[in-house]
């Protein structure tokens, strides 16, 4: 999957986007779920949120979209839009998630 070897740009390019804080965090634990579904690691999160997910990581990494990225101040604000999205989407599946991931921890 091109994704997987693309995520540590990815992740690159959301620490550089200072006008959406939050955007480094939404893509650190999207890249960590879609990482964890190619490895067989998730099968709890519904196919759709990742295939969601792995479409706004790549339209993040995307050279063209609908507001260039190189627009001062605007220029991530349709990535993070579409990121913010796919949350707002799946927050009950992925709070599930982490409520599940806490707990294989705790017994650890």
């Amino acid at each position: 999957m091109d994704l997987i070897r693309q995520l540590p740009e990815i992740r690159l390019v959301a620490t550089q986007v200072a006008e959406f804080p939050e955007l480094t965090d939404q893509v650190e634990f999207l890249a960590e779920l879609i990482e964890d579904f190619y490895s067989g690691l998730n099968q709890d999160v519904p196919y759709t949120a990742i295939a969601e997910a792995a479409f706004a990581l790549s339209y993040l990494r995307k050279g063209v979209d609908i507001i260039p990225d190189r627009i001062p101040d605007i220029g991530y604000a349709d990535d993070s839009a579409i990121i913010t999205t796919v949350f707002e989407t799946y927050k009950e599946a992925f709070l599930k998630h982490l409520v599940k991931q806490d707990r294989k921890r705790l017994k650890q």
